[in-house]
């Protein structure tokens, strides 16, 4: 959110009082004055005060991680089936969430949610290389072959080629395997693709990570709102955005 927006809001007052107040030095960011009303900013992750007075937290953009189960949909409504907004209960949904890092429906696992347009645009990024791990179970052999075939880059059948990724092997038999994937790109059924690609097919999908955000022991069908340490990963992700964007 504009920094000018926040002050108005949190401080209830008029946009030249805002101004005024920028211009004359009265308001930091992580301790540094700031004056431009257009800097971009979330009391989430930062510490934002107008004379030394910090504006709370609940001013700032929402974060929730989402224990997505099967057969959810990622989308905010549908008529047909349940969603991964439907989780979010009423009281904790301000209205504008997106899901970033959408799950098929018969797939599983970590969803990120948060209504931070500019993080949201981030993370379905491919050029900001952020990771996302995967446990899957496919119905044949997984072997240092295809390790390898996903470390080079899989090349779909229209001659598409995949960025890098690495392959763990968990458990493997002609019947079927389980691994780890980690990809840093987000095309759409990217991981299912690639072993079709390989010459399996995925019958389970559960993602565990998106960046430093893990689902650990978060509930089937639960969410939770982001810890310190979460907040300030995601801090560091758009602080590099930022400066991808200065130079």
């Amino acid at each position: 959110m504009l920094l000018g927006q926040l002050i108005m809001d949190a401080g209830q007052v008029t946009r030249k009082a805002c101004k005024r107040l920028l211009k004359d030095g009265h308001v930091t960011v992580d301790g540094q004055v700031v004056t431009q009303f257009a800097t971009v900013v979330d009391p989430s992750w930062q510490e934002i005060a107008v004379d030394q007075i910090v504006i709370d937290r609940h001013f700032g953009h929402t974060y929730y991680l989402v224990h997505k189960p099967k057969g959810y949909l990622s989308a905010n409504k549908d008529q047909t089936h349940p969603t991964v907004i439907d989780l979010i209960q009423p009281a904790d949904n301000p209205g504008d969430l997106a899901i970033t890092g959408r799950l098929d429906r018969d797939a599983h696992g970590l969803v990120f949610v948060t209504n931070n347009g500019q993080l949201h645009y981030i993370f379905q990024q491919p050029k900001f290389d952020i990771p996302k791990t995967y446990r899957i179970t496919v119905n044949g052999l997984i072997d240092k072959k295809m390790v390898a075939q996903f470390q080079a880059g899989v090349i779909f059948q229209d001659g598409t080629i995949c960025k890098a990724a690495r392959l763990e092997i968990i458990s493997a038999s002609p019947q079927s395997s389980t691994g780890l994937v980690t990809i840093s790109e987000g095309r759409r059924h990217q991981v299912k693709k690639m072993f079709l690609a390989c010459g399996v097919k995925v019958t389970d999908l559960y993602r565990q990570k998106i960046g430093d955000l893990r689902i650990d022991d978060l509930a089937v069908g639960d969410y939770r709102r982001l810890n310190e340490a979460e907040i300030q990963s995601l801090k560091s992700i758009f602080l590099l955005y930022d400066k991808r964007k200065e130079s």
